[in-house]
């Protein structure tokens, strides 16, 4: 185990009043295993030299340093103790089991809704959950939809397209659907 715990320190969320941020002062240096979480959480922005990651997760930016855990547009402070435990039993079983995971240096790469949109349908759907491909592309880069919910894009006639879309989201670090389709 690499870390043992952590203090709660709320703020007011600057993108959000209504909500709060946190930064949870750790006991233990993480600076060491934020390469390994890079490759295990997928889809960060991370900076080797600064010793810093940052990841957006259900409409939240999570930032990690050697010896803080940034967190925005949190509900309460139970909420936040909620995620500050989930991401304390990542730390500590991404570090239990480094020697099993390739660290990763760099960034992920990072996608827009603009060329995302591109490869979608275009046309307009029954049941989509966005009022258009746009939107559609915006909420999945924040994890608020599935790729699977795009159902044209799983039909023969853009097979080329959803192709292209599930490489780039898969080099983005993103979960995709397996070859059942």
């Amino acid at each position: 185990m690499l870390l043992e715990g952590y203090k709660i320190n709320v703020g007011m969320c600057l993108q959000d009043p209504v909500k709060i941020r946190v930064v949870g002062e750790l006991t233990d240096d993480i600076g060491d295993v934020l390469p390994y979480l890079n490759a295990t959480l997928k889809g960060g922005m991370y900076n080797h030299d600064a010793k810093n990651l940052s990841l957006k997760k259900d409409g939240r930016v999570i930032t990690f340093h050697p010896k803080e855990i940034h967190i925005t547009m949190l509900e309460n402070k139970k909420k936040a103790k909620e995620i500050l435990e989930w991401l304390k039993d990542v730390i500590n079983k991404t570090y239990d089991n480094r020697q099993n995971i390739k660290p990763k240096l760099d960034s992920w790469p990072i996608l827009s809704a603009m060329s995302l949109s591109g490869y979608l349908p275009n046309v307009k759907c029954e049941g989509c959950p966005a009022n258009n491909c746009y939107a559609f592309a915006r909420k999945l880069i924040d994890s608020e939809v599935n790729i699977e919910q795009c159902k044209p894009l799983f039909s023969n006639e853009y097979r080329e397209k959803r192709e292209k879309l599930l490489s780039l989201l898969e080099r983005a670090g993103y979960n995709i659907p397996g070859e059942s389709w």
